[in-house]
């Protein structure tokens, strides 16, 4: 049976691993969002490894610890589950992933109470914390000062655009603006009080650089939960913090400095913030809520399905359109920018009911905790759940996925229950075996998902590294299966054009127009606008130009090849 202080003693290490190291595992790749994103492999292995020690701690004590709000926090998974499967399953793959992404997150959840931790070992973590958010800072302004300097293959820069190993900018900030909020968190703490000049200097030097690219940025999420997150966290924690004035007067100082320096970060704040004043943004934005309000009163209990989204709301958007010929609306959309309401389009109701059944957890758990505690709890929860609301940040970062749930970890873990486990010899060892599988079974799964990244990569921007078979990595991957297979094909069709192949290009259309028909993406209708042009030159492709205006009736230049091309054969 493994000592008590072995929980003390694994439980940093793990977090180290999650939260400091993983974050900044890069290499050059596709871009997007999930494991598209290099760091997110990474972050998953070390969530995994965190989760099967906890499996096996709780096996070894023969307890399972759980807080008070369980049923808060399990209604949600438990319905998502069932309305999707109960919904239609449009693309599996998507929904696997999905399915696999909040199970994953609600182990984790459970698995940080099996650890029993110490407040000393979570300030140690927070401290991890802050050490990561000053590099990540380093690493913003070095983006914006000297973008030269930093290798393509670690953060891809363009522009001197603060995006950080993110690669987003507002997922970027985000994260800052978590980190400063757990700065002055971590001053109010008693601990704080033994730190050495190094640990100050270390806090200092992260506040500073974070509040420098938060400005810099132009973000205005960013801004908005510093607006909102750094005043409660300084009134319900003003008690703690009057022992470190002087600390806090260098911040003050050194925040003042680096808003002087990233000020015109801040004029661009400010002047979209005007925009979005403007009637033009005004009515686009009215039009997509109302355009996901529409898709969510015609299919208002179980939604449109995971993966369901672009089709719905395409077909509804055109229509809109067509009722309001005035709108406004971006060439494309891949999300309303909401995620309740993208929950609502995809699961129904009864998805956003389990939803707003944890944010009424997470609110009792704070209440619980007192407005010393439970204010700064959330004040530290603001910026991504903010974020949340006007972007999906989980869907591009499982950083920031991870780090939310860790966060309200520390909210629930004042009020816990444990239970004793009296499982047979055969059980225990059964659930061992499972807990190491897991890890092992995600490694796995990983390093062969780093290397199907890979593959795709290099196929799609260093063809002359491409060997054969071509793509062979990535089309037996579970994860890029999808992906590859429409590289493959859209290479296919094209290489078929130039080579004057007719039965390939049939192919290609076929196979994109049972595609597009699933999942209408504008490029894909693209490309059967190519091999329409190429299979039946006398149309123009007007055939599918029109299908496509179906789905796209606000896209701009399908509206002016429409008129250049198709007016006038009807």
């Amino acid at each position: 049976m493994m000592t008590p202080d072995f929980k003390q003693v694994i439980f940093v290490p793990i977090l180290i691993g999650l939260f400091f190291l993983s974050p900044f595992y890069s290499q050059l790749n596709i871009g997007g969002s999930g494991l598209a994103l290099t760091y997110n492999i990474a972050t998953w292995v070390m969530a995994s490894y965190l989760m099967a020690v906890a499996s096996l701690l709780s096996l070894s004590y023969k307890d399972f610890t759980y807080p008070y709000q369980w049923p808060f926090f399990l209604a949600f998974p438990v319905i998502v589950i069932i309305t999707s499967l109960l919904s239609d399953i449009n693309q599996p793959i998507t929904w696997l992933f999905r399915q696999l992404f909040i199970l994953g997150g609600l182990l984790f959840l459970f698995a940080l109470f099996q650890f029993k931790v110490k407040q000393i070992q979570l300030d140690k973590v927070l401290f991890i914390l802050i050490i990561a958010v000053g590099l990540h800072a380093l690493l913003g302004a070095a983006q914006i000062a000297v973008p030269d300097l930093i290798p393509s293959w670690f953060s891809p820069n363009l522009g001197s655009v603060p995006r950080g190993i993110f690669q987003q900018i507002n997922v970027h900030v985000s994260f800052l603006v978590t980190g400063q909020m757990i700065i002055l968190y971590l001053i109010s703490r008693p601990s704080f009080r033994a730190s050495t000049k190094l640990m100050q200097l270390i806090v200092i030097a992260s506040f500073a650089l974070a509040t420098y690219v938060t400005i810099a940025s132009g973000s205005r999420v960013g801004l908005l939960s510093l607006i909102l997150g750094m005043p409660l966290l300084l009134w319900s924690r003003y008690n703690q913090l009057r022992y470190h004035k002087k600390l806090l007067a260098i911040l003050f100082i050194v925040s003042c400095t680096s808003i002087f320096v990233g000020q015109a970060g801040l004029y661009k704040t400010i002047d979209k913030s005007v925009q979005l004043s403007g009637k033009s943004y005004s009515t686009a934005r009215i039009a997509m809520y109302t355009i996901g309000l529409e898709l969510v009163a015609k299919e208002p209990i179980y939604g449109y399905g995971i993966g369901g989204f672009l089709k719905a709301w395409n077909k509804q958007s055109s229509d809109f359109v067509d009722r309001h010929p005035e709108t406004v609306l971006p060439n494309t959309t891949t999300h309303p920018h909401n995620e309740i309401l993208f929950w609502m389009i995809e699961g129904g109701i009864l998805s956003v009911i389990g939803i707003v059944a944890a944010i009424i957890g997470i609110i009792l758990a704070l209440i619980q905790c007192g407005f010393q505690r439970g204010g700064a709890y959330a004040a530290m929860l603001i910026p991504i759940s903010l974020h949340t609301q006007v972007e999906l940040p989980f869907y591009i970062s499982a950083v920031h996925w991870f780090l939310w749930l860790f966060l309200i970890f520390l909210v629930l873990r004042h009020q816990t229950k444990v239970v004793t486990l009296t499982l047979s010899g055969a059980a225990t060892r059964s659930i061992q075996g499972l807990a190491i599988v897991l890890a092992v079974g995600v490694t796995v799964f990983m390093i062969n998902t780093a290397r199907a990244q890979t593959d795709l990569y290099t196929f799609l921007y260093e063809p002359q590294k491409a060997k054969a078979p071509y793509l062979q990595l990535a089309l037996n991957n579970l994860y890029f299966k999808p992906a590859a297979e429409r590289v493959a094909m859209r290479s296919m069709l094209y290489v078929s054009i130039e080579n004057n192949d007719r039965n390939k290009v049939e192919i290609f259309e076929n196979w994109a127009q049972q595609y597009v028909s699933i999942s209408p993406e504008l490029k894909m209708y693209e490309d059967l606008i190519s091999a329409s042009v190429f299979l039946r030159p006398d149309g123009q492709g007007c055939d599918v130009i029109k299908q496509s205006l179906t789905m796209y009736a606000h896209n701009k230049p399908l509206q002016q090849a429409y008129k250049e091309k198709c007016s006038m054969l009807d």
